[in-house]
């Protein structure tokens, strides 16, 4: 019975012993990004506990970290700041802190990816704001001091869009963080532009349209580069648009092929007959059609969709 109660007791008293040691181990993270100023404990491990020093301040530059030197500096900073001699335990293999206190401006930004776009696009770009013309979607970047900034894998062909492109950070010749930075591509292109607002089935001519040159960040849209002149409006044009391949259509009031019939009047004497056209044409185009009955080519007007006017006999 004495024996029971002697383990019981010696274990009772070594209770606080281990949770002490236990609340001593901690985990160092593999990679932390760190701003300027103050670096705590628990930034760059698992640490909950209330005592939370701060480690490092004023970071310039990676700071790489192993669970034995990380150790040395604990016990010092917790003897120096509480009197009491500790054993902490790190586990975890190496650790390094990055510290994001670097700010690069926009048109550096740009600079620097146009640069690498030159050398790896197979297409000729020439200078930004000729063929293309990017903008990064950030006023500025934060990023980590003390490194090299590489652009990767920005691809063999340029075209309009938003895009990532990916920025890896090197530090003593390795890869030690690497993200994406958006921009946006815009794309030179030439395309033909409404002069004048187009109603619905309209036939183009010279005084409706006009070419320019312009910027687009979308590139899947088909725009008119030929003349459209001619061609028909499939639907209503605002002013000052640019046309699309799918808006226009070369359409004529009347089909070649198509079955029409042909109207003369003269007094109050009304005829009409049935002809196919033999060519295609607008109001007011002159074009041949065929009478079915008598198999003669005539000439006639065309007036309205599936009606010619036979002028004179």
């Amino acid at each position: 019975m004495k024996v029971w109660f002697l383990f019981f007791f010696s274990l009772v008293l070594s209770l606080p012993v281990l949770a002490k040691e236990k609340d001593f181990r901690l985990y160092l993270k593999p990679k932390t990004i760190v701003g300027a100023g103050e670096v705590r404990l628990s930034d760059f491990t698992n640490w909950k506990g209330n005592w939370n020093p701060i480690v490092f301040q004023n970071l310039q530059s990676p700071k790489i970290l192993t669970p034995e030197s990380l150790v040395d500096v604990l016990n010092s900073i917790h003897t120096k700041e509480t009197g009491e001699s500790v054993s902490f335990e790190v586990m975890g293999n190496l650790g390094i802190l990055l510290p994001k206190t670097t700010s690069v401006p926009k048109k550096d930004l740009e600079r620097s990816l146009w640069q690498n776009l030159k050398e790896s696009v197979e297409q000729t770009i020439g200078e930004d704001g000729e063929s293309f013309r990017l903008s990064s979607e950030k006023d500025s970047l934060q990023v980590i001091s003390g490194t090299k900034l590489v652009w990767r894998n920005t691809g063999r062909t340029l075209h309009g869009g938003k895009r990532l492109f990916p920025l890896d950070y090197y530090y003593e010749g390795k890869m030690v963080h690497s993200e994406s930075v958006p921009f946006l591509i815009e794309e030179k292109k030439k395309a033909y532009f409404t002069k004048r607002e187009i109603p619905a089935k309209t036939v183009l001519t010279e005084e409706d349209v006009e070419i320019r040159t312009f910027f687009t960040a979308d590139h899947n849209r088909e725009y008119v580069e030929e003349s459209p002149v001619g061609k028909t409006a499939l639907g209503a044009l605002a002013s000052d648009m640019t046309i699309e391949k799918k808006q226009v259509r070369t359409l004529h009031t009347i089909e070649r092929g198509q079955e029409v019939q042909l109207v003369y009047t003269t007094g109050n004497l009304l005829l009409k007959i049935k002809t196919r056209a033999l060519a295609s044409g607008n109001r007011g185009d002159e074009i041949s059609v065929l009478n079915l009955a008598s198999q003669k080519i005539i000439k006639a007007r065309v007036q309205d969709e599936g009606i010619c006017l036979l002028e004179e006999i």
